[in-house]
């Protein structure tokens, strides 16, 4: 017995390192909070360009549909500031729903399974009564307040002292906003980078096919002079920690890029209320791919996420990558390293039980929605993330024929994010 005691200790020791090892790379789910689908709050009917009947919804809807978050913005109150999109997905189909944000505060603690609450707490619209756009806004709305056909916010931050910088992805632009959400700026378009200069179809900024210059033009004309795709332009913005600089990344590739899977991640200045010239090209795993969100850890260490178009049991890419602006391959290429598998989530404290319609819950939870747009950080080991439900479009989470809810999780990061809180 005495000869194999340190055989046995020997074992014993490697079984706790294997053990210890196993959870080196598990992302943990340490909290979640779930907003129905169904949650509507005050504004004009909406829904009116819509089908009869999608997802077993039949629009028009009475009243605004809380969904559609594209963006957050943590409170120093416990409370988050939340970026709706255009509403519908397309400028044909929402020129009468308000552009606005929400506040919210989560309960992302319990209960246990279901999800905690999501409290609406109030929204802000906005408007443009000091008529900084130029060309026409497409939704009469009182008070010249903007739709979701003049513009498609996905991404924004907060200044120090108060203003807001959205980035939008019809122009694309750039809008600089109060905290009330009047425009405070024209919008300030977006330069084309100087490596993809040669791929712009020779204009000096970027294009979409929603872009007001090209709205009035036919089809094949507008289709000519883009030089990005519709629903291509600024998806993700950080701000560094001290403000001074902001990120903004393009959600797809230029129309006519020999690369399809370059993306490009461009620097501005908000207190010139300019792009400075800086760039970055960023490769996504696989050609079909957008950055979906972007997040500053530092003033040089960003984090975005890379989605596919899937949902449910389909989806395949979901990740949240760690850049370094200060590293680049061979190729000038941002180096990126993978912070966490969406789809490959542990749940040991049972926030969620597995359920047999249901994609993702239980032990083994994923987060399988098409559009997984809401980053934010927490501190260095901690994150939030959060869903664009797509209302009442996608079907994700339960399929077929249930509209996703707005989903906010917390996220528990195996490897720290910096050497410094957040």
């Amino acid at each position: 017995m005495r000869r194999l005691l340190p055989l046995m200790l020997s074992v014993l020791t490697l079984l706790l390192i294997a053990c210890g090892s196993s959870d080196v790379d598990v992302v943990t789910l340490t909290g979640r909070a779930v907003l129905p689908a169904d949650t509507f709050t005050d504004g004009p009917p909406v829904g009116s360009a819509l089908a009869a009947k999608i997802n077993g919804r039949h629009p028009p809807f009475a009243a605004v549909p809380v969904q559609g978050f594209s963006s957050l913005v943590p409170g120093v109150d416990g409370t988050m500031l939340v970026l709706q999109d255009n509403g519908f997905g397309t400028r044909g189909n929402s020129p009468d729903v308000p552009l606005r944000w929400y506040r919210l505060r989560l309960h992302l603690d319990f209960p246990p399974h279901k999800g905690g609450r999501v409290e609406v707490l109030g929204h802000r619209d906005l408007h443009d009564p000091d008529r900084r756009i130029t060309f026409p806004l497409q939704g009469g709305l009182p008070g010249r307040g903007l739709s979701g056909a003049d513009f498609d916010p996905e991404s924004f931050v907060q200044l120090d002292e108060g203003t807001l910088w959205i980035g939008e992805e019809f122009g694309p632009y750039l809008l600089h906003v109060d905290a009330n959400g009047r425009l405070l700026d024209a919008p300030v378009p977006v330069p084309v980078p100087a490596p993809l200069r040669e791929y712009a179809r020779g204009t000096v900024h970027l294009r979409t096919l929603d872009h007001p210059d090209l709205r009035s033009l036919e089809p094949h004309l507008a289709a000519r002079r883009a030089n990005l795709p519709a629903s291509g332009g600024l998806e993700g913005l950080a701000r560094t920690p001290g403000g001074d600089r902001l990120y903004a990344a393009v959600e797809k590739a230029l129309l006519d890029d020999p690369q399809p899977l370059r993306r490009v991640i461009l620097e501005f200045d908000p207190g010139r209320g300019v792009f400075t010239g800086r760039s970055w090209l960023h490769r996504v795993d696989m050609i079909g791919v957008s950055i979906a969100s972007l997040e500053a850890v530092d003033a040089n260490v960003l984090l975005l996420v890379e989605r596919d178009e899937k949902e449910g049991a389909a989806a395949a890419i979901k990740r949240i990558y760690r850049v370094d602006l200060r590293q680049v391959d061979s190729e000038g290429y941002l180096v990126k390293t993978l912070v966490a598998d969406l789809l490959d989530i542990a749940d040991p404290d049972g926030f969620t039980v597995a359920e047999p319609e249901a994609v993702g819950l239980g032990s083994h939870y994923t987060f399988p929605y098409v559009t997984p747009e809401c980053l934010a950080i927490v501190d260095r080991h901690t994150v939030i993330v959060a869903c664009d439900n797509n209302y009442p479009f996608s079907a994700g989470r339960r399929p077929p024929a249930t509209p996703d809810d707005s989903e906010f999780i917390r996220l528990r990061l195996p490897q720290a994010l910096s050497d410094r809180e957040h």
